[in-house]
């Protein structure tokens, strides 16, 4: 989701949902991006994302983004104190990587099943074999925070060291996957 900030100022209001990421220049870039097969890395947490949302956050998003998320406007009362609301699973991405992306969750998933948290790495990276295009990369978290900014600029470096356009670090594509 994108948020939009409260003002400073003491009662200025809450966060509101504004969208949801991508927004259509970020959208473009993202195509851009894989028109001219520069690399991206897509980080993964879930195959279907939820995000808790307050009933007053719920009420001051645009009709817009309610359509896209229920198809309906917010016009009616919410009945519960916080709204859990399902994000579309990787919708910005053509089928095909989006098909690759889940099939990799449900892997990444038996592998989570069997393996104790304490023994897996903080980043679960889809393997690469012939069939696989070498872009977009998928990747799983599992340790967040143990992923900073830099540490995931050394992975997409890793990753796609044979490639000679490597993407900057900190660029406006990055964002909340979904």
């Amino acid at each position: 989701m994108l948020w939009k900030e409260p003002e400073r100022e003491p009662g200025a209001g809450q966060w509101t949902p504004t969208g949801i990421w991508p927004d259509e220049r970020q959208l473009a870039m993202v195509r851009e991006h894989l028109e001219s097969e520069r690399p991206l890395l897509v980080l993964l947490d879930e195959a279907r994302s939820r995000v808790p949302m307050l009933r007053e956050e719920w009420q001051a998003a645009p009709c817009r983004v309610v359509e896209d998320l229920t198809g309906d406007c917010p016009g009616t009362l919410v009945d519960e104190e916080v709204v859990e609301l399902r994000l579309p699973f990787l919708d910005w991405l053509p089928a095909t990587h989006r098909d690759r992306a889940a099939r990799f969750l449900t892997d990444s998933d038996a592998a989570l099943s069997r393996t104790p948290l304490a023994l897996l790495p903080p980043l679960l990276i889809e393997e690469r074999h012939d069939e696989v295009p070498p872009n977009p990369r998928f990747a799983r978290r599992i340790l967040p925070t143990a992923l900073t900014a830099g540490r995931i600029t050394a992975v997409v470096e890793h990753l796609f060291a044979d490639r000679t356009q490597a993407c900057p670090a900190g660029s406006e594509m990055g964002g909340v996957g979904r």
